[in-house]
């Protein structure tokens, strides 16, 4: 600026500034700035110029930009040579750990990267360090990371080690309430190791041709779990549990005891637990509703878990841990009216409606009343209903039609994109009068007419 132009030429003597402690860089404390010395201007620089009043704020205002362009490269020469001390030295891993290595072409104690296997390079620049860092996998990233301290410079360095570190995190499982001890993928390991694609085909072959079942079921004992978990090997575990006999058959399935909740969510393992279920008494699947008690609910809208808890009521509604499971599911109305209105939840409230005891199936018409209408119109809940129509008690089912077969109601729901087949089903009834309905309005006529075309 031109004020700063003009307090600069005025100055009568040379003058000193300490550097601002902002300046100083955070990587190391003990880092010193150095001091700026301007020399006193001449007096042709001076040109006649009146002097003006100097303070010392105003002279550090003009130099804050000169101080900066010469500690800049002070500032990046030291972080430099702090980066290169971060690098392990030749007697040290990676972990700080003292290790034995060649030392007879490194007698100078040098840092040799052909000794680390990193090629022939002779000298390795810190950045080339960091990207060829991003390839490889330590124990001490995190600690490397704190020496560092500039995160922007280590972005693309960890850049790999970040998607290692999310991959491993998309496989374990999302269950809610799931101790997993170790990650899901090791299973694909002790499959590769113990059962080959060649061996799972040959057994899967042998049971297909009920040839020497035994013999096939005996040699997946132990690792049925595993297998459980593996897009072939589930197959071979369903047919062995299939074909073999009944204890032979218990034994398999008691591998599973501890695993339901991983299974249950699995997109292999859920077919498995559901050949237990409908392929073994109930007395002896009955250990899978004991396992998914607690997280009811969260199993029901879940994509594979809903299916078990449909097996269960369809094979095992009379088991004990059975209700204990639908009574957890359905204990909060809220939270029942809910799971009727969800993707995948609906179908467990449709399987309790047709398999479940008389008490849930009177709770359900309970909270299918709070919003009949809008449960009839809904995407999800409008399957609830129809079954409710059929399954529920007599006096229900009238107290829904009840509802339901008023000419508005009637009317909105035949023109619901939904509601229109709830209004479907009301028309079927025998207690309704269809023909009556269709002539006093014009969108019942429509559907009867619809209902009528081939």
């Amino acid at each position: 600026s031109s004020h700063c132009n003009s307090s600069l030429e005025s100055a009568k003597s040379t003058i000193k500034f300490e550097a601002c402690p902002r300046l100083v860089s955070r990587t190391s404390s003990k880092m010193t700035c150095e001091v700026l010395a301007m020399q006193e201007p001449t007096d042709m620089m001076n040109m006649g110029q009146p002097a003006v009043a100097f303070s010392n704020q105003d002279m550090i205002n003009c130099a804050q930009p000169y101080i900066a362009m010469m500690l800049v490269p002070v500032a990046l020469t030291t972080a430099g040579a702090m980066l290169m001390q971060a690098v392990p030295a030749q007697g040290q891993d990676f972990q700080g750990q003292d290790f034995q290595a060649n030392s007879s072409n490194n007698s100078n104690n040098q840092w040799a990267p052909e000794a680390m296997g990193w090629g022939p390079q002779q000298d390795m620049t810190a950045s080339e360090w960091m990207s060829n860092a991003g390839g490889m996998s330590y124990a001490g990233e995190e600690t490397q990371t704190e020496q560092w301290g500039d995160e922007e410079s280590m972005a693309s360095g960890l850049q790999n080690v970040g998607r290692r570190r999310r991959r491993q995190r998309f496989a374990q499982p999302k269950a809610p309430g799931m101790v997993v001890p170790e990650p899901v993928r090791r299973s694909s390991m002790e499959v590769a190791t113990e059962f080959g694609p060649d061996r799972l085909k040959v057994l899967r072959e042998q049971l297909e041709a009920n040839s020497d079942v035994l013999a096939a079921a005996s040699a997946i004992q132990g690792s049925v779990w595993p297998l459980t978990r593996d897009s072939v090997g589930c197959r071979v575990v369903q047919l062995a549990m299939d074909r073999a006999d009944t204890n032979t058959a218990k034994a398999l399935a008691a591998e599973l005891r501890g695993h339901v909740r991983e299974a249950a969510t699995s997109p292999h393992g859920n077919y498995v637990l559901q050949k237990v279920i409908t392929g073994l008494p109930a007395s002896t699947s009955s250990f899978i509703a004991e396992e998914l008690i607690g997280n009811g609910a969260r199993f029901a809208r879940h994509r594979f878990g809903c299916r078990i808890l449909c097996r269960l009521l369809e094979h095992c509604s009379a088991e004990e841990s059975t209700m204990q499971l639908v009574d957890e599911v359905l204990d909060d109305p809220a939270e029942a009216l809910d799971l009727c209105r969800h993707s995948f939840g609906h179908h467990v409230v449709q399987s309790v409606l047709e398999h479940g005891d008389g008490r849930h199936r009177e709770l359900l018409a309970d909270v299918l009343r709070s919003d009949l209408h809008g449960n009839a119109s809904h995407r999800s809940a409008s399957y609830v209903v129809e079954a409710a129509l059929t399954h529920c008690s007599a006096e229900d089912q009238q107290s829904l039609l009840q509802e339901l077969i008023r000419p508005a109601s009637v009317d909105d729901l035949a023109q619901s994109r939904y509601g229109f087949f709830v209004a479907r089903t009301l028309l079927q009834r025998p207690e309704v009068d269809a023909e009556a309905l269709a002539c006093a309005i014009p969108s019942v006529a429509a559907l009867m007419a619809q209902m009528a075309s081939p």
